[in-house]
């Protein structure tokens, strides 16, 4: 069998639970919303089966990077995770080109490996970027590739269900940080202007790379899908943005280098939510004091006291998204209830969990959680 006929009979596959996912992006908006009861959904991903691995092949993102057919088979059989679960993750896929993709725009280019995602090891000067407008971010190669990407897959997925989402859009300090490197810390203080000027062409770049996936997603009219899990209603724009070199910077520098170029973005696409990794308090009060911040991820639940969390984005109407921190020892049922507990906002839950398990766990985690859905909304 090709590699074409596999990826068909792959898009076949996941086509059988079409409804369900339609039912997800549902359940995942009336969290967004205002809230869910009995009816709150778990994002579960589960892993393939011994058939599934055998039955289509994988490719890493060096194998992947400029070749339709393996990204579309790496990414499309990610999807079957969401697939397997039979719950509320909705099964999605991107141009998987690493967080140096908005980047591109400036002339970056990645660095390829076998063993991890892209990365990019060779900055642009720093009188270059001085010279820059906002005309002179270039649709480059890298771009355009991942523009094919995500017309192929959008193609070949048609009908199935399964959404595309955005490429890597990273914030503007991350993008800027990407682009110059680690000569951004120095030039908080060296030269703040160009700092500026540089976070200026960083959103334009972050809009730039929004707008051009925004036209090759099917149905972005409605919704926007992240991670294989997520599924934003766009009225609440859909924008993720990432943040994970500002959890390294003040709250003096947060104020001034991170927030207004943060609310400049989400304002341009109507709203999102925001990502990071690592913990920095100042910054996660700031994502909480954002109105068109509509949710928030971590990358390091564990760093972070994930009820108090949980519960102070739940007061201001803020959504969850993610895996949160489970104790030693602790059962499922015990870990959800706690976590969904935390997440009331007037009796209604403000929560997308996720979680995983291996395939043959499926019902006995769904079990656990309609336990705990029992217990908190007795």
């Amino acid at each position: 069998m090709t590699l074409a006929e596999s990826n068909k009979r792959l898009a076949l596959t996941l086509s059988e639970h079409k409804d369900r996912y339609d039912r997800a992006v549902s359940r995942q908006a009336s969290v967004f919303m205002g809230g869910t009861g009995l009816d709150t959904p778990l994002l579960l991903s589960a892993e393939l089966t011994e058939s599934q691995k055998a039955a289509f092949p994988d490719f890493n993102t060096k194998e992947a990077h400029n070749d339709l057919d393996r990204m579309l088979a790496s990414q499309a059989r990610s999807a079957l995770t969401a697939m397997n679960a039979g719950m509320d993750a909705v099964p999605s896929v991107r141009a998987n080109m690493g967080v140096g993709i908005t980047a591109s725009f400036f002339g970056v280019k990645p660095r390829l490996f076998d063993d991890k995602m892209p990365w990019v090891t060779e900055r642009v000067p720093k009188a270059r970027l001085e010279r820059m407008t906002a005309d002179d971010l270039a649709v480059t190669p890298e771009i355009i590739q991942a523009i094919e990407h995500m017309e192929y897959m959008a193609d070949a997925l048609d009908g199935s269900g399964v959404r595309v989402y955005p490429v890597d859009v990273q914030g503007a300090f991350d993008t800027a940080h990407i682009a110059l490197g680690d000569q951004i810390f120095y030039e908080i203080y060296d030269d703040p202007d160009f700092l500026r000027h540089l976070l200026d062409l960083s959103c334009a770049a972050a809009e730039r790379a929004f707008d051009e996936c925004v036209k090759r997603i099917p149905g972005s009219e409605e919704t926007i899908c992240h991670y294989n899990q997520l599924a934003m209603p766009r009225k609440l724009g859909g924008m993720k943005i990432s943040e994970d070199t500002s959890t390294l910077l003040s709250q003096e520098q947060i104020d001034e280098f991170v927030a207004p170029y943060t609310r400049r973005l989400l304002s341009y696409s109507g709203g999102g939510y925001v990502h990071y990794c690592g913990r920095n308090d100042y910054l996660f009060r700031t994502v909480l004091a954002e109105p068109l911040a509509y949710g928030l991820n971590f990358g390091n639940p564990e760093k972070h006291n994930m009820e108090e969390c949980v519960a102070a984005l739940a007061a201001k109407g803020k959504v969850y998204y993610g895996a949160s921190a489970r104790n030693g020892g602790e059962s499922r049922a015990d870990y959800y209830a706690r976590t969904l507990a935390a997440s009331l906002d007037n009796g209604r839950s403000r929560l997308l969990l996720c979680d995983s398990c291996a395939a043959d766990e499926v019902g006995a985690v769904r079990d656990e959680w309609e336990k705990a859905k029992a217990r908190v909304f007795a």
